[in-house]
């Protein structure tokens, strides 16, 4: 828990460019039909996924993840293939071609959960030449399937991201204006946060592969896909069969777990994105504007509005009624109906359940969790109205500065200064980043600041005992390069992170950019 991770760094194999432009224009195409034709089956799928250009861009895509050094059951890792790459694509590819390939058991490891002393999250790591295929089934697949998820789903697709979700999350709970009223009102009163019990580990295959093939008929690419699934876990020397679930750390997992858990979006259709049915007398109204419509419509009939956001398995159902005598009992009832028939739902499809402690119903005046951040709806000086915030929960910041405290303990000190600054930049850099745009932020960042300066010394002054901070100042002169704080510890040119000089502000959902396959001009490499 006292280290942090390194950069991944250089690839250790890059592809040619044709196979990049070779890829793009083929997802383009794969894109483009998924979307227009709602119904379309692809039946030949086969030749691409073990097409050599698309297997050595998959090598390349795996070269380049940090994991590259971590090696499967068979102990062979990225570089020992990056020296002979053609040679194992062309071995790889007719191994494909004829049918002997068969996955290997992933190499189960159990990494300790951050913030829960005690427990761990187990980690699946398959073979390099298991991670290639993966990597070039997902290149085939994910276009498909991009077409048919739905925007408000933003864990692990390209071009989303946690801060998209946060900032579409604030804009929804955001108070509209009334006419007949000279305030504001909630478009949302109560929400449902949805906890599902070991998701990816209890996946049922069976209602996963019925949602794969809905799309994909190909006997080929569905027999490799089971495959993965059932290749099973090879844990302390044992062997463990997978008969449920899809092991985290695969490059296909996220992608096989977005199509099962769509179901929940698919539920809210009407409301988030009317794609199979299209209202009548609108024309050629935007997809999302039609939901925006249907939305806009239920409400002034009185009917119960339920938008979902989700990010991988966490999920959030936003519920809203009619104004009235009772809404807030009203609503209230209409959430825990809701909980109660997803619930159901999950079950059915796809053998889940959702936890019975952590999925909770709470009122949107009141702070709740999602995604590492607190959201609150409450009255804003900045905003001088009422405003949805995301708030950085003082667990996270208390958290960061027992980080911060072990790399600074007394059985470092062996260490050199430079090695520490290295490792509290990475740890510092990378968690302002992420909370850059919460409500309050730079104030925390100070504080952040001044708590690891401290800790800077108070190490510096363990490995030098009996020495003064004129002393060490003197022996640690600070970085005399233009724009660094004055008096910020400084060695061999590595200088303590500023977390209070990251630019802090609100997330723009137009800063979100879809993948490239999805740009509808030009072609890649046009």
């Amino acid at each position: 828990m006292g280290t942090v991770s390194r950069p991944p760094g250089k690839a250790m194999y890059v592809a040619p460019r044709p196979d990049w432009d070779w890829l793009r224009i083929e997802q383009r195409k794969l894109y483009t039909q998924s979307e227009e034709q709602i119904d379309y089956v692809f039946r030949k799928l086969w030749g691409s996924v073990t097409d050599a250009r698309n297997l050595r861009m998959a090598l390349a895509r795996v070269a380049g993840n940090r994991g590259r050094r971590t090696a499967g059951v068979d102990g062979i890792t990225v570089g020992h293939v990056s020296k002979r790459a053609e040679a194992f694509i062309a071995e790889l590819r007719a191994e494909l071609r004829s049918g002997a390939y068969r996955p290997s058991p992933v190499r189960r490891v159990l990494i300790p959960k951050i913030g829960a002393p005690g427990k761990f999250r187990p980690l699946g790591i398959p073979t390099v030449k298991d991670r290639v295929v993966q990597a070039a089934l997902k290149s085939i697949l994910e276009p498909i399937f991009e077409a048919d998820f739905f925007p408000v789903s933003y864990g692990f697709r390209p071009g989303k991201s946690v801060h998209g979700a946060l900032e579409h999350l604030r804009v929804l709970l955001r108070p509209r204006p009334v006419k007949q009223d000279p305030g504001l009102r909630l478009p949302y009163q109560w929400v449902v946060e949805g906890d599902i019990k070991g998701c990816f580990d209890n996946i049922s295959h069976h209602g996963l592969m019925n949602r794969v093939r809905r799309r994909i008929s190909d006997p080929k690419v569905n027999r490799l896909v089971v495959a993965f699934l059932k290749a099973g876990v090879l844990a302390e020397g044992t062997f463990l069969r997978s008969d449920s679930g899809t092991p985290q750390g695969g490059i296909l997992s996220p992608l096989l777990a977005n199509i099962a858990l769509s179901v929940i979006e698919e539920r809210y259709e009407q409301h988030v994105r009317q794609r199979r049915v299209a209202p009548t007398g609108r024309g050629d109204v935007p997809l999302e504007r039609r939901a925006f419509l249907a939305r806009a419509c239920d409400r002034r009939h009185g009917r119960t509005i339920v938008f979902p956001l989700r990010y991988a398995d966490d999920f959030l159902l936003l519920v809203g009624v009619a104004p009235g005598p009772g809404q807030d009992e009203r609503a209230k009832q209409a959430a825990q109906e809701e909980m109660a028939a997803v619930a159901a739902l999950l079950k059915q499809e796809l053998g889940l359940e959702l936890s019975a402690t952590k999925t909770l119903v709470t009122p949107v005046t009141q702070p709740f969790a999602f995604l590492g951040h607190h959201i609150c709806v409450r009255d804003s000086r900045g905003y001088k109205r009422t405003a949805c915030v995301t708030l950085i929960p003082k667990e996270r910041s208390h958290r960061l500065r027992e980080r911060i405290k072990r790399l600074c303990r007394r059985n470092r000190t062996s260490h050199s200064l430079h090695d520490l600054l290295r490792d509290l930049n990475w740890l510092l850099r990378g968690w302002s980043s992420f909370y850059r745009h919460a409500w309050g932020a730079k104030r925390v960042f100070g504080s952040l600041d001044y708590y690891a300066w401290w800790c800077v010394f108070r190490w510096l002054r363990k490995k030098h005992q009996h020495v003064s901070m004129k002393a060490l100042k003197a022996l640690y002169p600070p970085a005399k390069e233009s724009g660094t704080r004055a008096g910020q510890w400084h060695h061999q040119g590595v200088t303590l992170f500023v977390t209070a000089r990251t630019r802090v502000g609100p997330y723009r959902l137009a800063w979100a950019r879809p993948p490239l396959y999805a740009i509808r001009h030009g072609e890649p490499g046009a």
